[in-house]
């Protein structure tokens, strides 16, 4: 009874050290032009072959009365082959004029999208021709898993990720190339360019660098 009881307790230390091993977690202070605008925290918990990621964003700071948003990405799948497959996303943005909801679902490679409100633009490209294409936070992990071209879709844009390690530990260039937007007629493209500056000790990024049109929004770890 004692021997079977001891088994049982090393069971669970065993199974609770394995899922904390395989859980990552990370809160970031936004901030743009020096000025903080926000909050950022980003989860990845597996377990055996599956995954579920989530980011989460939020104003907070002295313009917080002035400029009020809100958002939630979500992506759940499958890890096969060494890359994270997405089977799911959801994403949530919210401000004081409006509320979009973007939702995604990978079935055998291809994407099925629906968004609320409906667009009423003609989508530019065909869905069933996104073969092997990832969410953006999918298309992340796998960067940082070792991937180097990645195809993503946001739900407004289709790109690939290409990634450039300018330093074997510490930092990671992601530019943004073949970028189409989905339901706008015009080829601009606002995302520049994305940076991870990495830790030894961490899977998920110490600090992210967005270029988005003239701006850099700066994700520093709290």
């Amino acid at each position: 009874m004692k021997l079977l009881l001891i088994k049982l307790i090393l069971l669970i230390v065993f199974f609770v050290v394995e899922v904390q091993a395989n859980d990552f977690e990370s809160e970031y202070e936004v901030s743009t032009s020096g000025i903080k605008i926000g909050k950022f925290s980003w989860s990845l918990k597996t377990s055996g072959d599956k995954y579920k990621t989530e980011i989460y964003l939020k104003n907070s700071g002295f313009f917080s009365k002035l400029y009020k948003f809100e958002g939630k990405y979500e992506s759940n799948g499958l890890i096969k082959d060494s890359y994270y497959k997405a089977i799911n996303y959801k994403q949530f943005w919210k401000t004081k004029k409006k509320i979009k909801i973007v939702e995604m679902s990978f079935n055998d490679n291809f994407v099925k999208i629906l968004q609320e409100p409906v667009e009423k633009e003609t989508a530019r490209i065909n869905f069933d021709e996104l073969f092997q294409y990832y969410d953006p936070i999918t298309s992340f992990i796998n960067i940082l898993n070792g991937k180097n071209n990645i195809k993503t879709i946001d739900g407004r844009r289709i790109y690939v990720m290409e990634k450039i390690r300018l330093n074997e530990t510490e930092k990671i260039n992601i530019n943004i190339k073949d970028y189409k937007n989905i339901w706008a007629d015009h080829k601009r493209n606002d995302l520049k360019k994305i940076e991870f500056i990495l830790s030894k000790d961490e899977l998920l990024p110490v600090q992210i660098n967005i270029h988005f049109k003239k701006r850099v929004f700066k994700l520093k770890k709290s």
